[in-house]
């Protein structure tokens, strides 16, 4: 199966960028019952489908994309992403 690299930089800073990453990855927040986590796309799909190159980089499988593409379309005005193609030989 062919992968998609997700290649991204923030622009904005403080509240665009912190929705961003919340949207993408989720956050945890305290309680007072304790902790609680509020997911964010990459918790709605399976972990061995995507992998984290760095901070900015994603490699993910072709099929899953593009839920996370609508993410990257959502907060265009706070980015600059690119997408590129991984083909495995």
């Amino acid at each position: 199966m062919r992968k998609i690299l997700l290649v991204w930089d923030v622009k904005s800073r403080g509240s665009p960028a912190t929705l961003f990453y919340r949207a993408l990855c989720g956050y945890d927040y305290e309680t007072k019952s304790g902790r609680n986590h509020s997911p964010g796309i990459l918790d709605e799909i399976p972990e061995d489908v995507w992998e984290f190159i760095n901070r900015s980089t994603l490699l993910i499988e072709e099929e899953y994309a593009k839920m996370v593409e609508r993410i990257f379309k959502e907060f265009a005005e706070h980015l600059v992403w690119y997408k590129f193609v991984v083909e495995e030989e």
